[in-house]
C-alpha cells in the first residue's frame, strides 16, 4: 500500500468572522472543546501567492478524537481572507502533519499542488498551503511541527479527550 510522506488528514480548518462566536458554536452545538486560542502567531518568514507577506490571523484549535478542528479569523491579506471575501464560510482547508517538510511538500507539488501560502517559525516548524485543483478544488496544508508545538497540540488533544463539556477554552502556563 502506498503511503504519502505525510500523515493522515487530521485537520479541518474553518474560516470564521469571530473566533469567540466560533468557539461558542463548536462547544455548544457540536460538542467539541475545549479550544486553545493561540497568542499572536509570529513567523520568521512567510509568503502569500509567491510574494513575501506575513499573514495576519487569529486561530484556535480543539480536537474531536483524532480530528483537529481549527478556527481561523483572517485580519489581513491571506488565502483565509480570500475565502471570506468570496462570500464563503465553513471548511477552507484540510491538513496533515509531516516529519520531513521538504519531502512532503515536494510530493504534494508532484501531485499537482500549487503553493498558495506558507511560512517558517523560529523553532524550525513550517506550514504550507496548496491548491490541489480539480473540479472540486481543495486546499491542503502540510505542517511540520518541532517538539514544542507537537507537545502543545498533544496537550490540546488530551484536554479534548477529558473535556468536561463546559469550559470553552484552555490555557497553559502563566
Amino acid at each position: 500500500m502506498h503511503q504519502p510522506p505525510y500523515g493522515p488528514i487530521n485537520q479541518n480548518a474553518f474560516i470564521v468572522t469571530d473566533i469567540d462566536a466560533g468557539i461558542d458554536y463548536w462547544t455548544t452545538r457540536m460538542g467539541v472543546g475545549p479550544f486553545f486560542k493561540f497568542p499572536k502567531i509570529i513567523f520568521e518568514e512567510a509568503d502569500y501567492r509567491g510574494q513575501a507577506q506575513v499573514p495576519d490571523f487569529e486561530a484556535a484549535i480543539a480536537y474531536s478524537g483524532d480530528l483537529m478542528i481549527e478556527l481561523i479569523k483572517p485580519n489581513g491579506p491571506s488565502i483565509f481572507r480570500e475565502f471570506l471575501d468570496a462570500g464563503r464560510r465553513g471548511v477552507q482547508h484540510l491538513g496533515a502533519f509531516a516529519d520531513d517538510f521538504e519531502i512532503a511538500t515536494a510530493a504534494v507539488e508532484k501531485r499537482g499542488g500549487k503553493r498558495l501560502q506558507g511560512g517558517r517559525f523560529a523553532d524550525g516548524s513550517a506550514i504550507a498551503y496548496f491548491d490541489m485543483g480539480g473540479s472540486d478544488p481543495c486546499i491542503f496544508e502540510i505542517a511540520h511541527l518541532k517538539a514544542g508545538p507537537r507537545d502543545l497540540f498533544a496537550a490540546v488533544k488530551s484536554a479534548g479527550a477529558a473535556w468536561d463539556g463546559v469550559s470553552r477554552t484552555l490555557s497553559f502556563g502563566g
